[in-house]
């Protein structure tokens, strides 16, 4: 994964779907909090049209990153 952080309060960050796909994608802390407590977060590849859940490697970097970014 490769992260941006952009000025809106938002991670932009880089990842592929199950069938390699590479995706940007562009969460706010809040969503991202909001979709872990709700069990709802879930990525969308847009090339082929599949929707896969993070793993938990994946989920502990973004709160890693977005600790880094609150600082």
């Amino acid at each position: 994964m490769r992260y941006h952080h952009l000025m809106t309060n938002r991670l932009e960050f880089e990842t592929d779907c199950s069938n390699n796909h590479n995706q940007t994608i562009t969460i706010s802390r809040e969503e991202f909090e909001a979709a872990l407590q709700s069990d709802s977060l879930v990525f969308h590849c847009n090339t082929c049209d599949t929707n896969w859940t993070p793993s938990g490697e994946e989920i502990a970097k973004l709160r890693k990153q977005f600790a880094k970014n609150s600082n």
